[in-house]
């Protein structure tokens, strides 16, 4: 009888650490999710692209409904800002907007720029960016090519706003 009964807590003392076990394991993995953020960091970049021209040099200013990033002077070619901002991770349809005014010698522009946490996921480290350019302001980074049968992620370029030119002053 002795040894029916080692056996039997034996088997109980194993399905006891295996339970506190199991246990470890689902309050470590309950942790690792907690401390996951939610939220996720994103740069906005403006560059200066303003090449064949006497006054190359861009002035900007940027905003949103709770930050300022105030005036920036962009002298010459290649010259780039970067602020960055913080969207909630999940929200699709909340977007951080900001509004960005930039000046040059041939005129103004009123960029308005909405990014949601899915701007975020596809441009990730600066990989986008707005430039002024003779043209205008011109968008250059990523967007979802949904042409073939799995979406990917293809580098795009295409002209956001043209300048609003100075009013003629007499």
């Amino acid at each position: 009888m002795d040894l029916n009964n080692n056996k039997s807590n034996n088997v109980v003392k194993t399905l006891a650490r295996w339970c506190l076990l199991l246990q470890a394991f689902m309050i470590s993995s309950n942790t690792v999710a907690l401390k996951e953020p939610d939220y996720v960091n994103m740069n906005i970049t403006i560059r200066n692209s303003m090449t064949g021209l006497i006054r190359p040099e861009i002035v900007y200013r940027c905003q949103s409904k709770r930050k300022d990033y105030g005036w920036h002077r962009s002298p010459k070619p290649g010259v780039q800002f970067s602020f960055p901002i913080i969207l909630i991770k999940g929200e699709t349809k909340i977007p951080a907007i900001h509004i960005c005014q930039i000046r040059s010698v041939l005129g103004t522009a009123t960029l308005v720029i909405q990014n949601t946490y899915l701007d975020a996921e596809m441009c990730p480290r600066s990989s986008c960016a707005h430039e002024a350019t003779p043209k205008g302001i011109v968008f250059r980074g990523l967007e979802w090519d949904f042409k073939t049968v799995f979406p990917k992620l293809k580098p795009v370029e295409y002209l956001e706003l043209p300048w609003t030119p100075w009013p003629n002053r007499t």
